[in-house]
């Protein structure tokens, strides 16, 4: 009943703001929360819906590259709003990937312009030469049931890229959305540290404890099966287990080659051998407790508020085989280095030397920010709602107080876009951006950081605001040119264009005319490099011009644009 009432709810909202049609509706909502973006974000970047209408979508409803620095996913949706759920459907999903993606469109399916812009951009990134990750979602809006999961499990086993949700998943994603960012309870749990199988003493060793300062450090051999209660007491506190992982490193990577690895070792034959495997999990608490010496022949090690910091698919991996054959676990031990501290500042720099495998997320590490909270408040003066957190999409898309919410981190692309002057380093990696603000945030020796070191004066704050509202004018733009024959360069060109509006030094009024000289230079532009590119025998392509440093030189070259004024 409940899950029923809250998806219609969002469902309904989005029909009213963007007067689509309810299945479309229903995709735009399924996307949202998968990729935890705001409905605007979504019909801006990942639908392939045109001018309202699901025509020459190559059969996929949702496509995202998220292309990062050194790594690169594709995410690819197919989503039905019936109950239903068929054979047939599953594997046309699958070939319809395959035929774009992998065969580089061998059926010849006529494209609309998204669809057509997200293979291109593909294809730039592969010949680029970098692996892309490929997750396929289906989604419908029916329940798994005994009768349909040896369907599912046989097109998932077919497909190890692909993974089918029901409508109860959806549901619990916009819950783990909702729940992701308020204050987690508090936590006590004890950790019983393994006792040494060597030493014949009369207190068998345990515990390597030492302190530095004011931080205790304690490493110690733990049960695969203790620390999957840890998890349990977390779930059953805060309802979810995500809660008990730093807000720096959240984030599952299910098709993980490492991910896998694990697996393969825990269900192994030389399971016990697993300590010596795995670099183990390192865990940072508010309040630590050791005892002196065995107490009852055990080694309790109390806690508040534990917190792991790394080896979060270490522990995931564990849990999912706990949660279905515990039995596996038997015997077999982890290694966990614990910390005990209250300051930020070095719960940071643990979690940054010690996630070496996986990426740090710069979208969490600046979202605490000063900076960020007065920007917030500007944002939401307006009636923008600012999103710094995961899940707050959801939240501010329920406030009838926001007309609009956008992520920070995109505002933050494009100023640096923009006011920083840099298109081609903003349409690369928005994690390079991020870093780049966070380190700005931090550093007085940064050239960035009288903006973003937090003072409630700095001239950011408006600057942000700014590069936001040039943002949305060229997005509204890209959808206007879907509706009419244009250079094909504007489906490419979004951080090009806002960074010749915003050095055109124009106000809102004088957008349209900025807007229309910067894309009259930038498909004169294209028609140039095209040519010379020919001449040499190479191909061009619009991903990899706009995506250089030179597409920037040529418009300033040919506007007169001067770089970096501000900085003078």
């Amino acid at each position: 009943m409940n899950k029923a009432l809250f998806l219609d709810g969002f469902k309904q909202r989005i029909v009213n703001k963007f007067s689509l049609r309810e299945d479309f509706a229903f995709e735009v909502l399924c996307i949202a929360a998968f990729l935890d973006m705001t409905f605007d974000e979504v019909l801006d970047n990942v639908s392939t819906i045109v001018n309202g209408s699901g025509s020459h979508d190559a059969g996929l409803d949702g496509i995202y590259l998220d292309e990062e620095e050194h790594d690169c996913t594709l995410h690819i949706f197919q989503i039905k709003h019936t109950a239903h759920l068929g054979d047939n459907e599953l594997a046309k999903f699958v070939n319809d990937y395959r035929n774009l993606f992998v065969m580089d469109n061998a059926a010849n399916l006529p494209l609309n312009d998204r669809v057509a812009a997200a293979l291109e951009k593909y294809k730039s990134v592969v010949r680029a030469g970098k692996v892309v990750e490929t997750r396929l979602y289906f989604v419908f809006n029916g329940e798994i049931t005994a009768q349909n999961q040896p369907l599912i499990e046989r097109h998932e086993a077919h497909a190890e890229y692909l993974k089918v949700y029901d409508s109860n998943a959806l549901y619990e994603r916009i819950d783990d959305l909702l729940m992701d960012h308020k204050k987690r309870k508090e936590v006590r749990f004890s950790f019983m540290a393994e006792k040494s199988n060597i030493s014949l003493k009369q207190d068998p060793q345990a515990l390597i404890s030492f302190q530095i300062q004011n931080i205790k450090a304690i490493n110690f051999r733990l049960t695969a099966l203790d620390l999957c209660q840890l998890l349990d007491k977390e779930k059953s506190i805060n309802k979810r287990i995500d809660t008990v992982f730093s807000e720096n490193i959240r984030g599952f990577l299910r098709d993980n080659k490492t991910n896998k690895k694990i697996r393969e070792t825990l269900e192994s034959d030389y399971a016990e051998y697993f300590p010596f495997l795995n670099n183990g999990i390192t865990i940072i608490a508010e309040q630590v407790k050791i005892p002196r010496e065995m107490q009852a022949g055990a080694y309790p090690v109390e806690t508040k508020n534990p917190v792991i910091v790394n080896g979060l698919q270490t522990t995931h991996v564990i849990y999912e085989i706990y949660q279905t054959a515990p039995e596996k676990l038997e015997g077999v031990y982890v290694l966990i280095r614990l910390y005990e501290t209250n300051e930020p500042d070095v719960l940071e720099k643990i979690t940054d030397a010690t996630n070496t495998q996986s990426p740090i997320n710069y979208r969490d590490k600046v979202s605490n920010k000063d900076f960020n909270a007065f920007a917030k408040t500007l944002f939401e003066l307006q009636g923008i709602g600012y999103l710094t957190k995961r899940g707050q999409s959801f939240d501010a898309q329920l406030s009838l107080q926001m007309n609009e919410s956008v992520h920070s981190d995109v505002v933050l692309k494009f100023w640096y876009a923009t006011f920083n002057e840099l298109p081609e380093v903003a349409k690369n990696a928005k994690s390079k951006v991020l870093e780049d603000i966070f380190e700005a945030s931090q550093s007085k020796e940064h050239a960035l950081y009288s903006l973003f070191n937090g003072d409630k004066n700095s001239p950011v704050y408006e600057q942000m605001l700014k590069a936001y509202r040039i943002y949305r004018f060229v997005i509204q733009k890209r959808h206007a040119a879907e509706k009419s024959k244009v250079d094909d360069a504007v489906f490419y060109a979004d951080e090009l264009l806002a960074y010749g509006v915003h050095k055109s030094g124009v106000d809102i009024n004088g957008f349209e005319q900025a807007y229309q000289q910067v894309l009259q230079a930038i498909t004169k532009m294209v028609a140039d490099e095209k040519s010379l590119l020919a001449s040499k025998n190479l191909s061009y392509s619009h991903n990899a011009y706009f995506k250089s440093a030179k597409s920037r030189f040529d418009l300033n070259q040919r506007l007169g644009f001067i770089e970096k004024e501000w900085l003078a």
